[in-house]
């Protein structure tokens, strides 16, 4: 029995890779969207709220991301560069933030 050519399959988990899917956050457990962007330079393995936010009041420190929605291959989070933001009508994405952990009281 032969497999898939080598090819073929690096295509393949390429694009599962770049798929977004919900997945909690291994450290604080919040849902989360993950995916590796498919920009110019570098892919990056990115994980970011699901609710849109407003990028005019975004928090300050936190990159933003596009959930560009396509028909025919899916959903992808692309980088929300200086260029593609000033014309951009996509849900905006905020890098996840895990919220501060409470302050565990000592005990005495």
């Amino acid at each position: 029995m032969t497999g898939l050519p080598r090819h073929v399959v690096a295509e393949r988990a390429a694009r599962a890779a770049e798929t977004v899917r919900q997945q909690p956050c291994p450290r604080c457990g919040a849902d989360t969207l993950v995916a590796r962007t498919t920009d110019r330079v570098a892919a990056v393995d990115v994980r970011a709220d699901p609710t849109p936010v407003d990028p005019a009041t975004a928090p300050a420190g936190r990159l933003l991301w596009c959930l560009v929605q396509h028909e025919h291959i899916g959903d992808r989070i692309r980088w929300r560069d200086r260029w593609h933001a000033t014309a951009c009508t996509h849900p905006v994405l905020a890098d996840h933030t895990c919220p501060p952990r409470p302050i565990q009281e000592s005990l005495l």
